[in-house]
This record gives C-alpha cells, sequence and structure tokens, in this order.
C-alpha cells in the first residue's frame, strides 16, 4: 500500500478512502462535530457531503502527521473547509500536499510523523506498564511490526487501534504480535486497513468481555481473521454477538419494568433494581464498544437478508 490515491475532480473518486474514514483518528467529539455541521452547512447535496467528508478526512490524517495534535489538525481543517469556495479548491490544497510529499519537502516530514507516532505508542505502554516492560515490548515487538508499515498513514491506523485496545482491555502486547501482521497481510489497501481495523478491534474487545481473558479473546479473533476473506466476516460475528447481548437486555428491561409497575415489588427488590440498573448499563456500554465505527445500515442490510 502507498500514498498514491489521487482525488478526481469530476467524479469525486479517491480510490482508497471509504465513507467512514473520518474516524480513522478518532477525533474529539466536540471538534469532529463542529467541522461536520460546517460540512452540511456546505453541501448542497448527498455527493457533495461525501466528497467534502472524504477530503476533510485525508486533511486530517495529513495535517495530523505533520502537526502531531488532532486538535490542531481539526482546527486547521476546519479553517480550509470554511474558507474553500467549492470541493475543488479543498481538493487541490490536498493535491498540493501530497505533491510537496512527493517533491522531497514530505519526505522529512513523514519520517519525523512516523517517528512521533513510533514514540506515542512506545511512551503510552511505558506509562501504562513501567519501563521495565516498555523496553521488552520495544525490542520484541514495536521494532518488529512497525518495521515492516510502509506508509505513516498506515502506522496512523494502527496506532489508533493499538492505542484502543490497550484502553479498553489491557495490554496489547499479543494484539501486536498475533493481530497487527494478520490485518497488514489481509488488507490490500488503506480503505480495507481501516474497515479490518476497525473491526478487529472490536471484536477483540467484545471477545475479552465475553471470555473475560484477553489472549483467550485475541486467539480466538486471529482464528477468525485467517478465515476471513474480507472485513464483512468479522462484522457478522461482531454482528452476532451484538444479537446476543440485546437478547440479555431485552430479559433485563424487562424484569426491569415489571419491578417499576407494581410500588411494592419496586421497594421490596430495591437491591435488585440497583443491580439490573449496573447490569443493564454494562451491556449497553458492551454493545456501544462492538459498534463502534461500524455502520448501524450494514447490521440493518444483514437482518433483512436473514
Amino acid at each position: 500500500m502507498g500514498n498514491s490515491e489521487e482525488f478526481d475532480m469530476v467524479s469525486g473518486d479517491t480510490g482508497v478512502v471509504p465513507d467512514g474514514a473520518n474516524a480513522v483518528l478518532n477525533p474529539t467529539p466536540g471538534g469532529y462535530a463542529r467541522l461536520a455541521s460546517l460540512i452540511i452547512k456546505k453541501s448542497r447535496n448527498n455527493n457533495e457531503y461525501k466528497k467534502y467528508s472524504e477530503l476533510s478526512s485525508m486533511l486530517m490524517l495529513d495535517y495530523y502527521k505533520r502537526l502531531g495534535s488532532i486538535d490542531d489538525a481539526e482546527q486547521t481543517v476546519y479553517m480550509l473547509v470554511e474558507n474553500a469556495k467549492d470541493i475543488n479548491e479543498l481538493a487541490n490544497h490536498y493535491k498540493a500536499l501530497q505533491l510537496e510529499e512527493k517533491n522531497g519537502n514530505g519526505d522529512t516530514a513523514g519520517e519525523h510523523a512516523r517517528a512521533r507516532i513510533i514514540n506515542t505508542l512506545f511512551n503510552d505502554y511505558k506509562k501504562r506498564f513501567g519501563p521495565k516492560n516498555a523496553e521488552a515490548y520495544s525490542v520484541l515487538v514495536l521494532q518488529g511490526w512497525t518495521s515492516k508499515i510502509e506508509t505513516t498513514n498506515e502506522l496512523a491506523i494502527l496506532m489508533d487501534n493499538i492505542l484502543t485496545i490497550r484502553e479498553k482491555i489491557g495490554n496489547s502486547w499479543d494484539y501486536e504480535v498475533h493481530v497487527v501482521p494478520l490485518l497488514m497481510e489481509k488488507a490490500f489497501s488503506a480503505e480495507t486497513l481501516i474497515d479490518y481495523a476497525n473491526a478487529m478491534t472490536n471484536f477483540v474487545i467484545g471477545l475479552t468481555r465475553k471470555l473475560k481473558d484477553n489472549y483467550l479473546a485475541i486467539m480466538t479473533a486471529v482464528k477468525v481473521l485467517e478465515i476471513s476473506d474480507s472485513p464483512k466476516t468479522i462484522k457478522h460475528y461482531i454482528r452476532e454477538m451484538v444479537r446476543d447481548l440485546n437478547k440479555r437486555l431485552d430479559a433485563l428491561n424487562g424484569e426491569f419494568a415489571m419491578m417499576n409497575s407494581n410500588p411494592m415489588l419496586s421497594i421490596v427488590n430495591y437491591v435488585r433494581k440497583k443491580e439490573l440498573e449496573q447490569k443493564i448499563k454494562a451491556l449497553e456500554q458492551q454493545v456501544d464498544e462492538l459498534m463502534e465505527g461500524i455502520d448501524p445500515k450494514e447490521f440493518m442490510l444483514e437482518n433483512t437478508k436473514r
């Protein structure tokens, strides 16, 4: 994979950037909401909205590499979109950035961006798991898979997913050793890598919650990834997990509603009600995690096919 994507001024096709690529860097909700609102206002139709969204996503990633800050990248892209006369002007700006990179100015910037991403992963690991463990991680894990990544874009995509894994389930060591190499093998474009990485992150988190064992969850996910011919395979298993969670939620909500319907029952079962509230909240959070970055329409389409 490489940075060869070009924006067609007539059709708006970018070749590799998906509709949901604005989640690549997982920007802050407030900042992205402001940008999304601006894009909606500037768009005269759905096609133009899609083009603005795709270009904004690519520019966000490009400026994140250059500035090293998601907030700064958001502000920069917001100003570009706000001042752009039309979609072509925004496309020309993106093409100018790519040309600068190809001419050599971007080589040094790209190397700096690459180093920042690797340092971010290392420093985050050091902060979470200690200096001694971080040194072993750097030598045995980090240097291994990052040396095989061709572009900074790919590195940024994987960084985002790895940090999410650490935040949600803990140590990412096994994920990086077993899952990341397979992701690179399966993904033939940046679009596919984004789709695979998001789906696998959600799947591993969901399995960890279900199996209560990080390593077992990761190795189970690896087996599924090995047999998958597209991210849809992973999403199929995610959908099944969501269905099971929703069944449990329906049962708990039904019990909770029954208690509320009877004042005496509600008082007598006060402790049980609190327990139900906690369980319902935990299950709803699991559903949200499984659906993170996945278009609900995909699941709806699958349901209609069943």
